[in-house]
């Protein structure tokens, strides 16, 4: 069996889980053919991990990196705000993408993907890696299971102690054009949680919010 082709665009620490799962977990069904990136550095440090002269591509040379590599999937680890562009681009040029999530940051962008997803029938795949952390896996297998009955209502609070939550303004995601802000960057987990938790989804949403210190 031939192994699924990926590429990466975005080689920040997010892009770190995929190279490992590629190039180890999986490494059987599984291959790495390129990395892109505003940074020949940052590629240049994987390459290094790895040990590998993987093909490298600046950012504006992503559609060469197509062209070149023919990867099957193309992972999306790049700052949110640019995630619609790398998912609609390589959708066009005929991959299917994974995308880290929040998968967009606003209603334009998010339309823009919807919009490419219709019109090349591509596929994606939005992660939320916190469904795997071993204590939210088990308490959705305790609510499929019907342990604690069916749940009428949910009351979820996220409180960010000062290490986490002001790691937040030390990066990019402290720029909303960049994240959208927590609500969108942050909160995508929890929303998600609730959502598999429960298996169902909001037909209604009401918000309001403030910064305060």
């Amino acid at each position: 069996m031939s192994k699924k082709r990926y590429a990466i665009v975005g080689t920040g620490s997010r892009a770190g889980m995929y190279v490992q799962a590629i190039e180890d977990t999986y490494d059987s069904s599984a291959e790495l053919v390129g990395l892109c990136d505003l940074s020949q550095t940052r590629m240049d440090w994987y390459n290094a991990q790895l040990n590998a002269q993987l093909p490298t591509y600046l950012a504006a040379d992503f559609d060469k990196m197509i062209e070149e590599t023919k990867p099957d999937t193309v992972i999306v680890t790049t700052i949110d705000a640019f995630h619609h562009q790398y998912i609609a681009r390589a959708m066009e040029l005929g991959c299917d993408v994974i995308s880290e999530k929040p998968m967009t940051t606003d209603i334009d962008k998010m339309r823009t993907i919807y919009d490419t997803i219709d019109r090349t029938g591509k596929s994606l795949r939005v992660t939320f890696n916190y469904r795997y952390a071993p204590a939210y896996t088990q308490f959705r297998k305790i609510i499929a299971d019907g342990t604690i009955g069916r749940p009428l209502a949910v009351d979820f609070s996220w409180v960010l102690d000062t290490s986490h939550g002001a790691d937040y303004f030390r990066r990019w995601h402290r720029e909303k054009k960049n994240s959208g802000g927590l609500m969108v960057h942050k909160a995508t987990h929890h929303f998600d949680l609730v959502n598999w938790w429960i298996d169902s989804y909001p037909k209604q949403v009401f918000a309001m919010g403030d910064l305060q210190f």
